[in-house]
């Protein structure tokens, strides 16, 4: 059971990722696939060893793929995010009763899946027991609304006995307009980010704990210079927590950030995990690709669901 609870919670990330990249024709195929894996389940008696059985995500798979399959207006596509995203809660909730007796926590190095995102151009490994998360404003890369940070990914585990561990991976792609300037440097990248942190109503008592300079330590972030900070706040709901970022520029006028994020009680269980997710970061493509990207048609699928 454990195996096809991993193999639906891969096509459902397979799902997620066909639709960041503008692909819903690949996601309705991956998810096809997952609806045929957990109705198996459910058929072999299997799914009732789960507390509280399969049907409600076997009927959020039927719905996100009708979903999928509508024309794609702003309206449509943010239902889409919001259903994308509770069926990964959903599904990696699964996996984790499945999983009750391997005592994971999400901490080892366990099934590392990677994650690709064409249209802006990156790669990361994450582990496959986290959730992955849809930001509410995600949109393709486009020069009328890229005007502030966007976050492309964020990789998380939901429960808060763990500290409420998340990894984000975010751009910032028109700061040369910022900057008033062609071309900026890391060092202004490294100021302004501390100062919007300072500004943010986010980040309630925040207080600045470690700046690294690019000139004064030998980070990297896909192979480029990067700078490294690290702050604590207090969450209102979670209290006090702890986040460290790693950030680059490309080509002067292209910044990324990572961030890892936990509970100040937490945030050492998770700084290998966090490090590996960094080490595996790449830029597949020197800028962010400022168009649509057209829909791979020859993609096709051929399971269907009742």
């Amino acid at each position: 059971m454990n195996s096809d609870l991993g193999t639906l919670k891969l096509l459902t990330d397979r799902a997620v990722q066909g639709f960041q990249n503008n692909s819903n024709v690949y996601s309705i195929s991956q998810l096809h696939t997952g609806y045929d894996v957990l109705l198996k389940l459910a058929k072999s008696g299997e799914a009732d060893k789960i507390p509280g059985g399969t049907n409600g995500v076997l009927f959020l798979l039927g719905d996100t793929i009708k979903l999928l399959t509508l024309n794609s207006t702003s309206a449509v596509r943010n239902v889409t995010v919001s259903y994308l995203n509770a069926l990964e809660e959903q599904v990696t909730h699964l996996l984790a009763l499945g999983n009750l007796h391997s005592k994971s926590n999400g901490t080892r190095s366990e099934a590392l899946k990677q994650y690709v995102n064409g249209p802006y151009g990156i790669r990361v490994d994450y582990p496959l027991t986290w959730i992955i998360r849809i930001d509410s404003n995600y949109s393709l890369p486009s020069l009328l609304t890229y005007l502030h940070p966007r976050v492309i990914a964020s990789f998380y585990l939901p429960n808060a006995i763990y500290g409420l561990p998340f990894f984000y991976i975010g751009v910032n792609s028109n700061l040369s307009k910022q900057f008033k300037q062609p071309h900026f440097t890391i060092e202004q990248y490294l100021n302004k980010s501390i100062e919007s942190k300072k500004n943010s109503r986010s980040f309630p008592e925040f207080k600045l704990i470690l700046i690294k300079h690019p000139d004064q330590a030998n980070i990297t972030l896909a192979g480029h210079p990067a700078y490294e900070i690290a702050w604590t706040y207090k969450h209102p709901q979670y209290g006090l927590r702890e986040i460290m970022e790693f950030g680059t520029i490309v080509n002067g006028t292209q910044g990324y950030f990572l961030d890892y994020a936990a509970s100040t009680s937490k945030f050492s269980k998770y700084l290998l995990l966090a490090d590996v997710m960094k080490s595996s970061f790449a830029i597949i493509q020197g800028t962010v690709s400022l168009k649509r990207p057209t829909v791979n048609q020859n993609m096709s699928y051929t399971n269907s669901y009742s």
